[in-house]
């Protein structure tokens, strides 16, 4: 698709006297799947549409699918630092669990879980809804709409209840993001909690791992605005504490 795409922005460059800012501007934008990208500069290449509607299309996508760009991270990326990062964009008092960070709060602590608030212990999960299929993840990510349809089941993994005194679930749509907010104890009673594999001893106790495979409708009784995220955490961990 690059090889098809390139000549045509040469073109378009050509047609409508673009700068190479431009054509930077058009390739940063990646609104669209390459195909439609694709398909866009030769609309306008063959003038069916103005330089100024492919901007205007690709504007109003970005706007409609802020959240699509996550379908291209790595599984590793994704799994193990957005969603925290995430959370602590949005409530600066969560800190970044890491043996620095905690030697004072939690000296015993080896990367059991996620987040530290006030003496909370948090992990936090999230899942990428998409459709099946043999298509890049980004050419399958589902919109909000799209995936209660398709009564999706966002899949959390690597969910060490013993480790945690409360979860954070991020459900990630191309659109929307959804929040969960659950204890310990609530998550290992939700439909369809199973157990992975041990995963290490530490002491005498054995630290399991769980998965789960919720509905937007399993979770609905722990849905939390985004906005109300640290103050749930914190009624929640008052109740297990």
């Amino acid at each position: 698709m690059k090889k098809t795409t390139s000549p045509l922005l040469k073109e378009l460059k050509n047609t409508y006297a673009l700068k190479e800012e431009d054509i930077k501007n058009i390739r940063n934008l990646v609104p669209f799947l390459e195909i439609e990208t694709s398909l866009f500069v030769y609309l306008a290449t063959t003038r069916k549409i103005t330089f100024e509607d492919y901007q205007k299309f690709a504007t109003q996508f970005q706007k409609s699918n802020p959240y699509l760009p996550l379908y291209d991270l790595s599984p590793r990326t994704f799994g193990q630092n957005w969603g925290e990062e995430k959370i602590r964009s949005l409530f600066p008092d969560f800190i970044k669990a890491t043996k620095e960070n905690l030697k004072a709060k939690d000296p015993s602590f080896s990367g059991e879980y996620d987040l530290w608030l006030d003496g909370i212990k948090v992990e936090v999960k999230a899942c990428r809804a998409n459709k099946p299929g043999a298509e890049a993840l980004k050419e399958r990510a589902y919109s909000l709409e799209e995936a209660r349809k398709a009564n999706f089941e966002y899949h959390f993994q690597q969910i060490k209840t013993s480790c945690a005194d409360v979860f954070i679930l991020i459900g990630v749509c191309r659109d929307e993001l959804l929040y969960w907010v659950l204890t310990s104890k609530e998550i290992q009673t939700v439909r369809k909690f199973s157990t992975q594999h041990r995963t290490e001893t530490k002491g005498k106790d054995d630290i399991y791992e769980g998965q789960v495979f919720l509905t937007e409708k399993d979770l609905a009784p722990y849905q939390t605005e985004e906005t109300k995220i640290e103050e749930q955490v914190r009624k929640k961990a008052a109740k297990e504490l």
